[in-house]
This record gives structure tokens, C-alpha cells and sequence, in this order.
């Protein structure tokens, strides 16, 4: 499977997406791998959270069935992730590893998973910023492009999709080729563009003094919580939601 070959990029950012997840003491019993991809880190989230129900999702059936090598136990669906089969709050962990590029209605992929998530269920996933593929954009159209998202928009989406304690942040990846048409192959094979470039409409990309080509990659990562128990939430006639200070210390330490 080609994709299974040249998904640095997504390796890379869901071991960072496990990193971050250290930082919270969860005891999720259902996660939803909402575009699991090859099976590759969801194989990493079951051997962190052994004793969770996994439920794996992704539009596509050749990369269910290479999961499905890769990954046993899991309850799987081939499906739109912004239209899930599964009921209301029934999942304590959404985890989405480079979905949000590949799906052009963003604010309904962050409803779905609102509605999925059970109060005081966490999100976290990341998504591609403007600076993806800023080396190659003279030859590049917005139609062979992922969709690219600023951090802030992201921000504000969470909080307009009834999400809080949103937290972001951006890292910057840099592989260089020398090898053109194997850039181009691997561009295309993970879909970070379309089929349409060819090696000649790249030629006049110049290459570095080393003899390389660089591609960057700006990374958004995020995660934010489902709202808290309503009897723990308390608005003020100027309708500013304020929640507890000692809930959410009590959210991060997972009690």
C-alpha cells in the first residue's frame, strides 16, 4: 500500500499527539480513532489504554483493511466521519490524526464530535496551517491542496462548537528530496496534493545549495473538553460562562 510508505508525516505527528496525552492521567473506556489510517497509532493508543473499547473509523475501505492487519479487537466503520454511527456521548476519547485537512466542512466534523463526546470527553487532533507546502506554492493551485486552517479559526471553531478549555499550538516539519519525482510521488501517494503535478511544472521550484528540495509542513495541534455537567457550569446575566476553577484541576488529574 503506498500510503503505508510514505506517511512519515502522520507517524510523526501521532506519536506527538501520544506525547501530549501524557500530560493528562484519562481513563478512557471508549475512544474513537475518527480517520485511523493505516492502524499504525491506533495500535500505539490501545497499548496506552489496554483496557478501553476502540472503535475505528475512515471513509476509506483499503485503509480499513490494511488497519484491520495491523490492529485487532477494534469495532470498525467505514463511514463519513462528520456523520457517525454511534450514539449520543458515547465516547470519552476523540482522537483525530490529520483528518480535519482532507474534510472541507470543518465546523460539522466539530459538531459530530461534540455530539459523540460524554461531558467532559476530551478532543485532540491536529490539522495543516498556512505554511504547509509554502516552498512549492508558485506552482501549486488551491484545488490540489489539503485544506489549510489557521490556528486562530481553529480556536474559534472549538468555542463556537460548544467545546472548552481549547489549547493549540504549532510546529513546523521539514523534509528534504533529492529525488523529484520520488517528492512528487509521496506528495501525491499521502495526498497532500492532487494527481494533476507533474515533475516538468515543478522544475521551476529551484532546488536548496545542498542539491535538496524542501517541503515544510506547519502542524496545528489541538485539544479542547465536551462541556461539563450543567450543574457545575453557571452563567452571569451578561452570559460569560464560568466553570469552577476546582473542576477543572479535577478534569486534568482525571479524577
Amino acid at each position: 500500500m503506498d500510503y503505508s510508505e510514505c506517511d512519515v508525516l502522520a507517524r510523526e505527528t501521532g506519536e506527538a499527539m501520544l506525547l501530549r496525552l501524557e500530560w493528562m492521567t484519562l481513563k478512557p473506556k471508549v475512544i474513537l480513532d475518527a480517520g485511523c489510517g493505516t492502524g499504525a497509532i491506533t495500535a500505539q493508543l490501545q497499548k496506552r489504554y489496554p483496557e478501553a473499547n476502540f472503535i475505528a473509523v475512515d471513509h476509506s475501505p483499503d485503509m480499513l483493511a490494511y488497519a484491520k492487519t495491523q490492529c485487532t479487537g477494534l469495532t470498525y466503520h467505514c463511514t463519513d466521519v462528520a456523520a457517525l454511527p454511534l450514539s449520543d456521548q458515547s465516547v470519552d476519547l476523540v482522537f483525530a490524526n490529520l483528518l480535519v485537512p482532507w474534510h472541507a466542512d470543518v465546523a460539522s466534523l466539530l459538531r459530530e464530535w461534540k455530539r459523540v463526546l460524554r461531558e467532559d470527553g476530551l478532543l485532540i487532533f491536529t490539522a495543516l496551517g498556512p505554511d504547509t507546502l509554502k516552498e512549492w506554492r508558485a506552482v501549486l493551485s488551491e484545488e490540489v491542496l489539503p485544506l489549510l486552517v489557521d490556528m486562530h479559526d481553529v480556536g474559534d471553531g472549538l468555542l463556537q462548537a460548544g467545546f472548552t478549555d481549547p489549547v493549540l499550538d504549532v510546529d513546523h516539519y521539514t523534509m528534504t528530496y533529492r529525488d523529484q519525482e520520488k517528492l512528487i510521488h509521496e506528495l501525491q501517494a499521502s495526498g497532500m496534493i492532487g494527481s494533476r503535478l507533474s515533475c516538468e511544472k515543478t522544475n521551476t521550484v529551484p532546488m536548496t545549495e545542498e542539491g535538496t528540495w524542501p517541503v515544510t509542513y506547519e502542524v496545528i495541534y489541538a485539544h479542547a473538553f465536551a462541556p461539563p455537567k450543567r450543574d457545575e457550569v453557571s452563567a452571569s446575566e451578561d452570559g460569560v460562562v464560568r466553570i469552577p476553577l476546582a473542576h477543572l484541576r479535577q478534569r486534568m488529574r482525571g479524577q
